[in-house]
């Protein structure tokens, strides 16, 4: 591989887990305080939890560039990029018993539960050193076109109040605010007050070799080659 071409994957390499981990911790670490507080923990506990199968990466070589997590209703994705049970007996030996059902209990109700026709995007971050050269943009095109091959009509995702930049770049892109909810009350130790719900349609795969039908005419049927 080319080490300063940037390369768009699908699933998280091993080699790059701790380079995920610390991306969504730069980009989401706020929002997982409530869950699980201490910062080592915390990147301890995700890199377990992080399904591979259900992310798309940008690289470049051995750098991570940028991350999204996938979530569908069933399958290929369902579940999300974190995917828990209700059992916390997994997460233990990290967090203790208290802990560990605080955080399993804290992600499960807070997942999102993608529609039946639509991908969530669960998460999508950019290294700082990456941004300005459309990394994000190329993980979001690759995301459409995988929603596409699956049949999906949206991909949605959420962004919080206080990233409006975020927000500007996905309304370029195409997506379109559906709904915003407010968090104002949690504020204080998540640093965000509101979550802004955007989706973007997906036109479907142009069916191959199906056009305008010819005009009809004395020559027509040899000119369609016909027999």
């Amino acid at each position: 591989m080319d080490a300063t071409a940037v390369v768009i994957e699908h699933g998280l390499p091993p080699e790059l887990r701790a380079q995920a981990v610390e991306l969504f911790e730069e980009a989401f670490g706020p929002k997982m305080r409530a869950t699980v507080p201490d910062r080592t923990k915390r990147l301890a506990f995700m890199a377990r939890a992080y399904r591979a199968d259900r992310a798309v990466v940008a690289r470049s070589g051995d750098r991570l560039l940028g991350m999204a997590g996938l979530s569908t209703r069933g399958q290929p994705y369902g579940g999300g990029l974190v995917d828990l049970s209700w059992d916390p007996r997994e997460y233990v030996d990290l967090l203790g018993w208290a802990g560990a059902l605080w955080a399993v209990w804290g992600l499960r109700l807070g997942n999102h539960a993608p529609r039946e026709d639509e991908i969530y995007v669960d998460g999508i971050a950019v290294s700082p050193a990456a941004r300005g050269r459309g990394i994000g943009t190329r993980l979001l095109a690759e995301i459409t076109d995988i929603a596409r091959r699956h049949g999906k009509r949206y991909v949605r995702l959420d962004v919080i109040d206080t990233n409006p930049r975020a927000q500007q770049l996905y309304e370029r892109i195409g997506f379109r605010v559906t709904g915003v909810q407010s968090f104002r009350w949690s504020q204080r130790w998540t640093g965000y007050g509101a979550m802004i719900s955007m989706e973007q349609p997906v036109a479907p795969e142009p069916v191959v070799g199906v056009g305008p039908a010819p005009e009809a005419g004395p020559t027509s049927v040899n000119e369609t080659g016909a027999s």
